[in-house]
């Protein structure tokens, strides 16, 4: 069976970060990959909290929206020379695509509007109030999904409104989206968040997290 491939010329250190985190809290997580434009590809990961968080890095996919397995990419990452040391970058070769197993729709590539920003010092707090609370509560499955589900904040402007769930806050933390304390102090220390349609997005110094606001993940 022919091996998904994409080639990488950039932003390769950050990808592994997000997907040594991703495979850590989900083994079996999905990746799907989208052609950005003509330098950039967009990284989208599956999370066990029911969304999804995208990182770009510089380079060309051998198929565009093909889906593989976060784990395969990350031992791809892991074990291929500096692609900046690469005249054209790096081909990594990621397996059989998994194109069944995405669980629907990738967000909109454009026309997310930009409603307000939050401090990164309030995403971490809402995220220890929820582990605190989470390991108050949670059973054999984890976190109980009215945990997950809850409204922890409503962001709005003059012309769009949207509420930011738990699982979107944990999904920031959890993946290693906001820097910590000890992070240079030229890293942004807030996320902006847009909508578009049925979709909100929070965007992170080292990622973006999407959420759908129907009852299906996608």
């Amino acid at each position: 069976m022919e091996s998904e491939t994409l080639r990488v010329r950039s932003g390769g250190g950050g990808l592994r970060a997000l997907l040594a985190r991703a495979t850590g809290l989900d083994a079996s997580a999905s990746v799907r990959l989208r052609q950005h434009d003509a330098n950039q590809v967009e990284v989208f990961v599956t999370t066990p909290f029911d969304v999804v968080v995208a990182r770009r890095c510089g380079g060309t996919v051998g198929r565009d929206g093909a889906v593989v397995s976060a784990q395969a990419l990350a031992d791809a990452l892991h074990t291929a020379p500096d692609p900046v040391l690469a005249e054209d970058g790096v081909e990594l070769s990621l397996g059989p695509a998994r194109d069944p197993s995405w669980p629907g729709a990738l967000p909109p590539a454009q026309g997310f509007r930009e409603i307000d920003s939050l401090p990164v010092d309030v995403v971490r707090e809402l995220a220890d109030k929820g582990r605190q609370l989470a390991r108050q509560f949670s059973g054999p499955m984890g976190p109980p999904k009215s945990l997950l589900n809850q409204t922890v904040l409503t962001v709005e402007s003059s012309e769009a409104q949207v509420e930011i769930p738990m699982r979107m806050i944990f999904a920031c933390t959890s993946l290693g989206l906001i820097p910590g304390f000890a992070a240079s102090l030229k890293i942004p220390r807030h996320l902006r968040v847009a909508g578009k349609g049925r979709w909100v997005r929070l965007d992170a110094p080292y990622g973006s997290v999407y959420h759908s606001t129907r009852l299906s993940l996608f």
